[in-house]
């Protein structure tokens, strides 16, 4: 068993590093404008409107995959990625573009939670501490962004021929990530019972609770809540932005991989720059280095303004891992799947709230004062929830 449980974890590396386009990530909105014939704010209703999907079907898709098993779910998740690509890649009506995404919530609902469990209980079952799954994850991470660095370059040349063809070219490498789910084998789980699909829905409620009962899960989540909407707005606004400020679009892909790079960097290190800061010292710095760029680009909209993204990019590279690592020391294995699909699920609801404004607020106000908005709403919602961390995690 031991031997099939190290292979979970070499197989999600191979699956972490190829799941997401590799070659889209310049062009993104770009192509989505051209090739799918959409406008900014069409974009951002339709993501809003997708992570509203995601939102109800993130927490029964999370414990079902505590009653049916891991992989079952993430095989589900993956295939459905894969297939929503491809409308994406031959997209040419914004139809087109509609039942991708709705493809992709739902891809992303079945492996969200289930994916992140499987790895943990894998290294739980091996008898790895927290420690060992942070430098994995990141690890994961840093090799995922190694390729989005060298494919950004590329893309965004390609793209000056033929903008369609970097979406052609991601398809080979996203079907590798489905090809080694199928491969993967459910790791042992001492503490939960066989459940039928009647308990379904009380499995559902259980997650919920402990979520609840846990100031710290709590706090944790509400935190990464901040983080993924600045984030999601963010990841859909910098395309905009660099045409905004006349960043050539040949220089789109360099941008991106260096700030891939940057992300690689701190996702492969990050580990030694939270051992020596710790817990307290990494949450006070992370959000602030997300906000901070974001005013800046705001109120002094230059070209050279645009490598201000790669403060977000340090910031990508130490959360996924982070708070990985650190909410899955609290959770339970007969509910880890459906908290950490609770997480996700909370955040996508804020995420497309905050979509939805900002796409809204774009046509209102514009570019540069929705991003000074973005950024000065998020660090009050910070200065608030880090006034509480003595509370929560060192209150005896």
């Amino acid at each position: 068993m031991n031997k099939k449980l190290e292979r979970n974890l070499k197989l999600m590396m191979l699956n972490s590093i190829f799941s997401e386009a590799l070659f889209w990530g310049p062009i993104l909105i770009i192509s989505l404008q051209k090739l799918g014939h959409m406008s900014l704010t069409e974009i951002y209703v339709q993501e809003a409107v997708c992570v509203v999907i995601c939102f109800l079907v993130d927490i029964p898709t999370g414990a079902l995959a505590d009653i049916i098993g891991r992989k079952k779910m993430i095989i589900i998740g993956e295939s459905l990625c894969f297939i929503d690509f491809l409308f994406f890649a031959f997209m040419s009506e914004p139809w087109h573009t509609w039942v991708a995404n709705i493809l992709w919530a739902f891809g992303v609902a079945f492996t969200s939670g289930a994916d992140k469990a499987l790895v943990q209980e894998s290294c739980i079952a091996l008898g790895h501490d927290r420690d060992y799954y942070r430098k994995y994850a990141g690890r994961a991470q840093g090799l995922r962004l190694l390729m989005f660095s060298v494919c950004g370059p590329i893309a965004s040349w390609i793209a000056g021929y033929n903008l369609r063809l970097p979406l052609l070219m991601c398809i080979p490498f996203l079907l590798i990530s489905v090809v080694v789910v199928f491969m993967l084998t459910e790791p042992p789980r001492e503490d939960v019972k066989q459940l039928g699909i009647r308990e379904h829905l009380l499995q559902m409620k259980e997650g919920i609770l402990d979520t609840l009962r846990d100031k710290r899960i709590l706090w944790i989540m509400l935190y990464l809540c901040i983080m993924h909407v600045v984030s999601k707005i963010w990841f859909f606004a910098y395309n905009p932005y660099f045409e905004a400020v006349g960043v050539p679009l040949w220089v789109y892909g360099w941008i991106f991989c260096l700030l891939n790079v940057t992300s690689w960097f701190t996702s492969r290190y990050g580990h030694v720059i939270e051992k020596k800061l710790g817990d307290r010292l990494t949450v006070i710095v992370l959000i602030p280095l997300l906000s901070l760029p974001i005013i800046l680009m705001g109120i002094l909209p230059t070209k050279g303004m645009a490598l201000m993204v790669l403060f977000p990019a340090m910031v990508r590279g130490i959360q996924g891992p982070f708070f990985d690592s650190m909410s899955g020391h609290y959770l339970r294995n007969a509910t880890r799947a459906t908290v950490l699909s609770v997480q996700s699920s909370i955040a996508n609801a804020m995420a497309a709230f905050g979509l939805l404004v900002f796409g809204l607020l774009n046509d209102w106000i514009g570019l540069m004062s929705s991003f000074i908005v973005l950024g000065v709403t998020s660090l009050l919602a910070y200065i608030l929830l880090i006034s509480k961390w003595r509370e929560v995690f060192e209150k005896k």
